[in-house]
């Protein structure tokens, strides 16, 4: 939950370079609470083969990541998905009408989870802060870069943003590992459209994502529906 005695001061990013405070006193107001892990809610659609519509809650702290999503249906438990990312382990399963049809918990896809993690904290940015982890440095004015040296697995974040701080992309290099393929190192994109404030914190309103592999290719939209302050699971 939030933590009245942790609160956001503008004043503690004045150390960080221009374009970093920018964006960073953008997305929380002065004031802010300030909380240990946020619950989002989110609904969407991912590719998969097929285009599927989703339901999602995610659990994040910037180093962590519960992703539980299902496939809406009044009827029956169709599709449903945790994915994961904690301490260097992985894990994917999903569910059939309760019964367990695949699962991955390798270390290709610890490896991919761990930038995901990191990455996904800019959806709620209060994790963004340095007394949180994350190492700032402004390329130039238009583009930051994060890493976090406590998820030693994940790559830096590159975060693009205009003339007034808002976050427009997200991208880094992630793992990815396809059957009977090598695994390499491969651009992913996050693009986010408009904003909204949740408790001083501003978010972004939709986010497409998917891998750059020679062109953009989406497989992942949403919607924020909510973002909430927890305690860390």
């Amino acid at each position: 939950m939030t933590d009245p005695a942790r609160t956001f001061d503008p004043a503690s990013v004045a150390d960080l370079d221009e374009p970093v405070r920018r964006s960073l006193r953008r997305v929380l107001d002065p004031g802010t609470q300030l909380a240990a892990a946020w619950r989002l809610g989110m609904k969407g659609s991912i590719r998969v083969g097929l285009k599927l519509p989703f339901e999602a809650t995610q659990e994040l702290d910037g180093s962590f990541f519960v992703w539980r999503a299902r496939v809406p249906s009044k009827r029956f438990r169709l599709l449903e998905v945790t994915d994961s990312y904690r301490g260097g382990e992985s894990g994917m399963i999903g569910r059939m009408a309760g019964l367990q049809v695949f699962a991955d918990m390798s270390p290709d896809a610890a490896r991919s989870a761990a930038t995901r993690a990191v990455m996904e904290s800019t959806m709620a940015p209060a994790t963004l802060l340095p007394e949180t982890g994350a190492e700032w440095i402004a390329t130039s004015e238009n583009e930051i870069r994060f890493r976090r040296a406590a998820v030693p697995l994940s790559e830096e974040v590159t975060v693009r943003i205009d003339e007034e701080g808002q976050v427009l992309e997200v991208e880094a290099q992630r793992w990815r590992k396809e059957k009977d393929k090598p695994g390499k190192l491969i651009p992913f994109l996050c693009r986010f459209t408009g904003e909204q404030n949740f408790g001083g914190m501003t978010v972004p309103r939709k986010l497409i994502a998917g891998w750059v592999d020679g062109d953009f290719e989406p497989f992942f939209e949403a919607r924020i529906n909510f973002v909430e302050a927890i305690s860390v699971p």
